[in-house]
């Protein structure tokens, strides 16, 4: 089983925090001597720390940054066109 220490700064994983959360996708954006903080970002940023000895329940898989990308694409709210009315006077 792997531990937050283990995964690469700048770099995106899908895993599992612990049994009962979802699957998130995170990165590491620093690491101390004994923690790392991490940021999940789907479906809003959120920094959280980590022991760095602490083990990751299910670390699913890397993910290149066009693929982190794409799945954040998909929780960004679509741009809203805006509509002009002509008054009528």
């Amino acid at each position: 089983m792997a531990s937050f220490g283990e995964l690469k700064p700048d770099t995106y994983y899908l895993l599992q925090v612990d049994a009962e959360s979802d699957i998130e996708l995170v990165s590491v954006i620093l690491e101390t001597k004994e923690t790392v903080l991490l940021r999940s970002y789907l479906p809003q940023a959120e920094d959280f720390f980590k022991y760095q000895d602490e083990p990751v329940y299910k670390l699913i898989e890397e993910v290149d940054e066009e693929t982190a990308q794409r799945i954040e694409s998909l929780y960004r709210p679509a741009e809203q066109e805006e509509v002009y009315e002509e008054s009528e006077e």
